[in-house]
């Protein structure tokens, strides 16, 4: 969006950079295109999964140009309550807005002593993409913890049991602590904080304040440290989509109020 902005001709022939000194719409576009052309708050999801990448590129510069000369596409977006859930290995959820969960993570036992993996979903789950997409990243963190997990018990079993019952194991269990002693990994804990829950239409996604939004979530992150005595080294933040900014300036600010670095922040597949 920021390259259309960049490449609206007002640059070349007004001698002001400025999208807000653009030529009119009429002068852009034909009147016959301008009458395609939907408002934001008019623009769905669901027509730009339905259209081509490039049909739908082509949309968004379009739509884009006339917000910024309307002045109707500013970041003032700033969601609250915003969910939270942490998945557990039997297959349920500890679920609640962010102002609360940490008191429920306090608890339970022995909730992030190992390594914490927080991914800020950026997506709007009204698509089933998304959601395939987003399960599988859950999925992907459950199965890794807790293959390690497996192998830390079976060592405790091999240890106690006798060499007969050893010799009783099937091959898939041997199969499956292979794979966790090749996983070089630890045991952990996933939060998802639920940020595409609440980008239901693209308006929301325009204007979301990525910089205040990630301003909120880094303090919640200097909180949960504190309250759960968490080394920061253990978190890695993953941000998807316009969650990726969002990420990073979380990132920033809890290295602003605490002095240190996140060990690790993973941005996949970043929005333009």
């Amino acid at each position: 969006l920021a390259v259309a902005a960049m490449a609206s001709p007002s640059s070349s022939r007004s001698g002001d950079s400025s999208v807000n000194q653009a030529l009119k719409p009429s002068q852009w576009l034909s009147p016959q295109q301008l009458e395609g052309i939907q408002a934001v708050d008019d623009l769905t999801i669901d027509r730009l999964e339905n259209i081509s990448l490039q049909k739908g590129a082509e949309l968004l510069q379009q739509v884009y140009h006339l917000s910024q000369i309307n002045h109707d596409v500013e970041p003032s977006y700033v969601p609250s309550n915003v969910q939270v859930y942490v998945p557990k290995p039997n297959g349920e959820k500890i679920v609640a807005p962010m102002n609360e969960m940490i008191q429920l993570l306090k608890q339970q036992q022995n909730f992030g002593e190992d390594e914490v993996t927080i991914i800020v979903t950026g997506l709007p789950k009204t698509s089933e993409t998304v959601k395939k997409a987003n399960s599988k990243l859950v999925n992907a963190y459950m199965q890794r913890y807790n293959l390690k997990q497996q192998q830390q018990q079976g060592q405790k079993y091999n240890k106690d049991s006798s060499e007969e019952n050893n010799r009783q194991r099937s091959s898939s269990e041997e199969d499956y602590n292979e794979q966790a002693k090749n996983a070089n990994t630890q045991t952990g804990d996933i939060i998802v904080i639920d940020l595409g829950s609440k980008l239901d239409k693209y308006s929301r996604i325009a204007m979301l304040d990525t910089e205040a939004i990630g301003c909120n979530m880094g303090k919640w992150i200097v909180e949960l440290t504190q309250q759960l005595q968490m080394p920061h080294e253990t978190i890695h933040l993953i941000g998807q989509n316009i969650g990726a900014h969002v990420a990073g300036a979380a990132a920033k600010e809890f290295t602003r109020l605490t002095g240190h670095k996140l060990r690790r922040v993973t941005g996949l597949d970043p929005s333009s």
